[in-house]
């Protein structure tokens, strides 16, 4: 019998009752309201022994993740897509959801891979050790065996299932919360047949997807129809930036920033110095970033999604646009796990497409794995650009369009000049709807650019004031756009080429139009082709700064527009292969034949070739290759105003159709003066002009001639 005397009454230890009390009401309250990233930073606990970060969470290791854990507890949102290489850090933020869920916010979770053995071996290596090392998880843990198995885990309040994602999985499970793990090496549906399985649950579901972009075809969002990146695409597109350490202006190292920090390095230096030599490149001063600077300058990066723009200030404005799913993109750059940091990753791309260029087996594959896996990018294969034969795109040259006049589908012009040692050589191209364009003009003047202010300004000021004659109204023209001229050659021609610009600067030729796609869009600017092959396709800097604050008017006062020359002459070869006239095709006067092969002009297009890592190099290394540069140039400063983005039913002023375009204007004199005006800007300064159609006609003869074509006979 038990004791019940008051004296082993004594002894018993009862407890307290306002102590029962308060832990039955505890028990009723709602969880504690933290988000997922407050909830890591508070409780998650890595041990990486042998190897990595061992401590508490730390957001200042990778700042990129903060972003993404927040929108896990969004009510805005249906799904959170985080496209990235490996080690970036994206498996953490669904584990750490995990956490949250278990202790904080219970709701039954679905975990997805795409095989059983790679959700097996994600368990085995790091749910397990994770739940081992998280007292406050293992005490939430069911103690029956039952509770505790592979493919299926009991908490206090909620259960965490760990499934392959095959067909059977996905259509018989039904969850709050989903985490679909490398979702691009799952089947082709996952994501929405996962989706389905939340739908009862509504605004109170969230599905987390995160992958490398292994499905993406290219770098074309138009191309992103399957896997991580199709996700990003219909998300809010969530862009990371952060600031250059030397001149604090903010810009992205992805491709689809507005300002785009590209990853450079000696691309013909041997393998083993390109790890040393690698640096990122800031877009708005051009100075060189080494590896040290990343953890800075991540610590101080900010996530911009669609609606919002930052400006260099590090300042952003605008609304974030309203989407189901909130999409966040990690690039291999912005990683501080990559061993061997940025020059690992500029090593293992450069010996990917020397591999590729030397035709070694399964090398095109090694170079999508380095791109998707190393460097978080959708991979683009290299372009197989055909051969284009200089005779047949001369054979397209057509007989009534009139060099100098400007045919009626134009609606705005661009120049391009390329420096000689002797003489500037010229082009004026006309653009019109869908990016189909016509060469208006080519000419060679005789100059010194290396030492003559004249030469440039009477150059400059002619391509700025002359009126090209319309085709369908002669007595009206329309006068140039945007010119860009190279800023490089032999040695005084760079500084002659700023200070002809500061000289049509105060003449008011070189006239600041605005921000077009985060570039200063300028009429007249010079330009250079960047000498890295993952260069951005166009940065407009002031290189002259040595500015260390965020303030633009301490920058140096002459703009230069740097493109990607590789880039861009994918672009022109594409244009020249195509065979019927619309969007892209290039339209070329008769004019520019010679009256039989060999056609200078069109030997000049076709001089380079791509080579298998994605340069182009000339052909024999003698071909002439001026035209081909010039056509480059004048692509480029279309695209520096926006000519793939223009909305042609509400197109701008000076691109509207030829009755109320700003840069039609009226023709003073009659048409014979135009001819008059053409031969001044062709021939009248040129000793050798440019190759005529007829080579053994007078140069009265051809006066005559083009006359003739302007419909005068009377010259």
């Amino acid at each position: 019998m038990t004791d019940l005397s008051p004296t082993s009454l004594d002894k018993v230890r009862f407890v307290d009752p306002r102590t029962i009390i308060s832990n039955s009401i505890r028990a009723f309250l709602p969880p504690a309201q933290i988000d997922v990233a407050d909830y890591a930073a508070q409780h998650r606990y890595l041990d990486n022994r042998g190897g990595g970060y061992v401590g508490r969470w730390n957001h200042d290791e990778a700042p990129y993740l903060v972003g993404p854990m927040r929108m896990l507890t969004s009510r805005d949102h249906l799904t959170v897509a985080v496209v990235g290489p490996a080690r970036s850090g994206k498996t953490a933020i669904g584990q750490n959801w995990m956490c949250q869920s278990i202790d904080a916010d219970p709701a039954d979770m679905l975990v997805y891979s795409a095989t059983d053995a790679m959700i097996e071996e994600y368990v085995k290596a790091e749910i397990n050790p994770l739940i081992d090392s998280h007292k406050r998880l293992k005490d939430k843990l069911g103690k029956l065996p039952r509770d505790n198995s592979m493919h299926f885990k009991k908490f206090s309040s909620m259960w965490v299932q760990f499934l392959a994602a095959s067909y059977r999985n996905l259509i018989q499970k039904s969850a709050p919360r989903i985490i679909i793990t490398e979702l691009d090496a799952c089947d082709g549906n996952t994501y929405e047949l996962a989706s389905v399985r939340r739908q009862s649950f509504m605004y109170e579901s969230m599905v987390l997807a995160e992958s490398h972009p292994d499905m993406a075809a290219g770098a074309n969002p138009d191309k992103w129809t399957a896997g991580v990146m199709s996700l990003y695409r219909d998300s809010d597109r969530h862009i990371w930036y952060w600031p250059c350490p030397n001149c604090n202006a903010y810009s992205a190292p992805n491709p689809m920033g507005e300002r785009v920090m590209t990853l450079d390095w000696p691309a013909d230096a041997p393998l083993d110095e390109i790890k040393e030599a690698a640096r990122l490149v800031c877009p708005c001063c051009g100075s060189l970033i080494e590896d040290k600077w990343r953890r800075a300058m991540n610590r101080d990066g900010v996530w911009v999604g669609t609606g919002q723009a930052i400006s260099e200030a590090g300042d952003i404005s605008g609304e974030l646009a309203a989407k189901e799913i909130a999409g966040f993109w990690i690039t291999g750059a912005m990683s501080p796990f990559v061993i061997g940091g940025i020059g690992s990753l500029a090593y293992e791309m450069e010996k990917a497409r020397r591999a590729l260029e030397n035709g070694e087996e399964d090398a095109l594959q090694k170079l999508k794995d380095v791109t998707v896996k190393r460097w978080g990018l959708p991979f683009q294969p290299p372009k197989s650009v055909g051969s284009i034969d200089a005779c047949v795109v001369a054979e397209r040259a057509e007989p009534g369009m009139i060099l100098g006049t400007v045919p009626e589908g134009v609606r705005f012009l661009t120049a391009a000049v390329d420096i000689q040692g002797r003489h500037f050589e010229a082009m004026v191209r006309g653009w019109g709807i869908g990016g189909e364009s016509w060469v208006i003009d080519y000419f060679r003047m005789s100059a010194d650019p290396a030492t003559s202010p004249a030469d440039w300004d009477a150059l400059l000021h002619r391509l700025r004031t002359h009126v090209y004659p319309l085709v369908d109204a002669p007595h009206k023209g329309m006068k140039i756009l945007a010119i860009g001229y190279d800023s490089g050659g032999q040695e005084g021609v760079t500084l002659q080429a700023y200070e002809a610009w500061r000289r049509a600067r105060k003449r008011k030729d070189a006239l600041f139009l605005g921000k077009k796609d985060g570039r200063d869009a300028w009429t007249i600017l010079p330009l250079k082709g960047a000498s890295g092959i993952n260069a951005a396709s166009l940065v407009v800097n002031y290189p002259e700064t040595q500015r260390k604050d965020r303030f633009a008017a301490n920058r140096g006062d002459v703009p230069l527009g740097i493109f990607n020359p590789n880039t861009a002459k994918d672009v022109v070869a594409l244009q020249l292969q195509r065979g019927e006239a619309g969007p892209l095709y290039v339209h070329f006067p008769a004019a520019l034949k010679s009256a039989a092969s060999p056609h200078p002009f069109f030997d000049q297009l076709v001089a380079e070739q791509r080579m298998a890592n994605g340069r182009w190099e000339k052909a024999t290394s003698g071909a002439r290759n001026e035209a081909l540069d010039l056509m480059v140039m004048t692509n480029v400063m279309a695209n520096l105003h926006g000519l793939r983005r223009i909305d042609w039913t509400a197109p701008p002023s000076w691109a509207m159709p030829h009755d109320s375009n700003v840069l039609v204007v009226d023709v003073p004199g009659p048409v014979h003066q135009m001819v008059e005006s053409l031969k001044v800007i062709t021939e009248a300064v040129a000793p050798s002009p440019m190759p005529s159609p007829h080579p053994t006609e007078t140069m009265a003869e051809r006066m005559k001639r083009l006359a003739q074509q302007f419909g005068s006979g009377n010259f």
